[in-house]
């Protein structure tokens, strides 16, 4: 279908040899918008039609791919739990090393990476993304230096984030809880958030530091996981030149990364984690495939309705939220501009 439509369009466009493309005629927009008034009904009952199709096509395609990455997924969870048992069994081997099957497979889940038109498909946590349910987001910690500890100077310190730069002033005989608060607040346009700490009870007696746990959304990680530039007045950082202080990466539970075999305990804990990690992926098919289902039925339903009570500037401005990004839209503008096609042409391209 989706082919269908693209040949097609790509034909149109190279019959038109006599009108120049819209981006070049910047004066004759007045007279395009006169052509658009003047379109046929069934016209544009075709080009709502011919959007949502093509919309929803993409969709279908996008749940395709990602249907086959989940079940790669769950092929590989299963070759690890069965792999993970048999290490078990060997009770009497003293493991002092990763077990090398193990750590092949989870490389592999690790290195899978689906994409549909250059956007993510599965998230490091091995959950699906959608425009409803974004990537998990990363959680680190900054190695070497704790931002929240209280200091008996106020300190001015400066963050450094790709083109970003921002200041801080952390003041001076404040409690952790009030520094994180300020900190909090201070790293909003980073796309940086701190999260809330909870002392243990080994903690919570005396004046000890909690380590600061920061997370953000999965664009901002590139920039930052090989660091932020940073600098301060010599309390919690340097001053002078900016230094690149490094980040540690928390990992989850569910991502396939934190989980270990080094030894039996280590073993069966990951044996638990792979087996929900398993049950997750498995009601996530699920889910998919009534997704998909459900797209079928709205295209189906668009096939076959008519549509009523058209309105020229309220189509226009749902094509306008339908169709996707250039060159398709360009290609449609272009030809209800030019008014170069008919019905029958248009019935073949949605067909």
């Amino acid at each position: 279908m989706l082919n269908g439509v693209t040949d097609s369009l790509n034909v149109q466009h190279r019959s038109q040899t006599v009108s120049a493309p819209i981006s070049e005629l910047p004066q004759s927009l007045p007279k395009v918008q006169a052509k658009m008034s003047s379109i046929p009904t069934h016209r544009l009952e075709s080009y709502v039609r011919w959007a949502k199709v093509t919309q929803g096509q993409h969709k279908i395609s996008a749940a395709q791919v990602t249907e086959h990455s989940l079940k790669q997924v769950v092929q590989l969870l299963k070759k690890l739990k069965k792999q993970v048992k048999v290490s078990l069994q060997n009770a009497s081997a003293i493991h002092t090393e990763p077990d090398q099957n193990c750590l092949r497979l989870q490389q592999r889940l690790v290195s899978l990476s689906p994409q549909y038109q250059g956007k993510a498909l599965i998230d490091h946590q091995l959950n699906v993304i959608s425009p409803s349910r974004p990537a998990s987001p990363r959680q680190f910690r900054l190695k070497s230096v704790e931002l929240t500890q209280p200091k008996a100077r106020d300190e001015r310190i400066s963050l450094q984030l790709g083109t970003s730069t921002i200041n801080i002033t952390l003041p001076a005989n404040e409690s952790q809880a009030r520094l994180s608060s300020h900190l909090a607040t201070s790293l909003e346009p980073l796309g940086i958030q701190l999260q809330a700490q909870h002392a243990s009870a080994h903690q919570a007696i005396g004046t000890q530091t909690l380590p600061s746990l920061f997370n953000t959304h999965e664009q901002q990680w590139q920039l930052i996981k090989d660091g932020i530039f940073m600098t301060g007045q010599g309390q919690r950082l340097p001053a002078g030149e900016p230094r690149l202080i490094k980040v540690i990466e928390e990992l989850n539970w569910q991502d396939p990364r934190e989980w270990q075999f080094n030894s039996q305990s280590e073993l069966k804990q990951s044996l638990a984690k792979i087996s929900k990690s398993l049950s997750k992926i498995e009601k996530q098919l699920q889910e998919l495939n009534e997704v998909q289902q459900k797209i079928r039925l709205q295209l189906k339903h668009v096939n076959t309705t008519q549509q009523a009570d058209f309105d020229v500037q309220t189509t226009l401005q749902r094509l306008n939220t339908l169709m996707q990004p250039n060159p398709f839209s360009a290609h449609v503008r272009s030809l209800m501009a030019q008014a170069n096609v008919n019905r029958n042409q248009v019935s073949s391209l949605l067909g």
